[in-house]
């Protein structure tokens, strides 16, 4: 018996009284959009004002790539590891009449980029600059640092709300790619696990099923966005609970 399952038989032993025992805990009223627009924005405000939760005018944001990876990781590594932005996209669509996000494709680093700016935290917080407005860029972080963001650097994969970025991490990363597979074969962050549909979510506003409450964001399903494994799924992907919470976030026009 799980530790979580443990303390849920507990509860029900507790509520046992001569009136008889009580099945279940009392349900949250179901959520409004309203609700889901103000948790989802809340996120966004949480993690810095240069989010992309209040940039959505109606016109979908475009995931770019960022040629920045090591020399071993072809372009069509690249767009391989971008692809199920693709796929998500015609979800999306397929179930809203209209797209949120669009895979865009591989592209140089900005130009304006100064040096060291995917190495060094003070430089890499304000990626956000390097972004236009309706843009998400993903790129390698190549820091091997242990300090500044992620608590030790343990994920292969982080959601930047602050910046509206996605980073594959080269401080996790370094332990598992090599030069025939450019990410961990054989889990949900593999390449073919479409772990960057749950960091894509992130920046929409969601946050983990489990999260602590002072962390403010609308909740992924667990066991499909969020923790797939818990279904046997090696893979990431969004329920249609979770594109319907889109809608409420992103409506149709903006």
């Amino acid at each position: 018996m799980s530790r979580s399952q443990t303390v849920t038989s507990a509860l029900v032993v507790l509520t046992a009284c001569g009136d008889g025992m009580i099945d279940s805990q009392p349900s949250d009223p179901p959520m409004t959009c309203a609700d889901v627009r103000s948790l989802a924005r809340g996120h966004d405000a949480q993690f810095g004002a240069n989010g992309i939760v209040r940039e959505w005018d109606g016109t979908p944001f475009r995931v770019d790539m960022v040629r920045n990876f090591p020399e071993f990781v072809t372009d069509t590594d690249l767009r391989q590891l971008l692809a199920p932005v693709g796929r998500l996209a015609d979800q999306v669509e397929a179930q809203l009449g209209y797209r949120i996000v669009e895979m865009g494709g591989v592209i140089d680093v900005p130009s304006d980029a100064p040096a060291g700016w995917d190495q060094r935290f003070d430089l890499y917080a304000q990626s956000h600059r390097l972004r236009e407005r309706g843009q998400i860029l993903v790129f390698y972080m190549n820091d091997d640092s242990t300090r500044d963001w992620d608590s030790g650097g343990g994920s292969i994969m982080n959601a930047h709300p602050c910046c509206g970025t996605i980073t594959y991490n080269k401080r996790a990363l370094g332990r598992w790619w090599n030069d025939d597979d450019p990410c961990c074969k054989g889990s949900a962050n593999a390449r073919d696990g479409e772990g960057i549909v749950h960091e894509l979510f992130h920046l929409l506003g969601f946050k983990h099923a489990d999260d602590q409450p002072e962390l403010i964001g609308v909740k992924m399903s667990r066991g499909a966005l969020d923790q797939p494994w818990l279904t046997g799924s090696q893979i990431y992907y969004a329920s249609q609970g979770d594109v319907d919470n889109l809608q409420c976030i992103f409506p149709a026009g903006g």
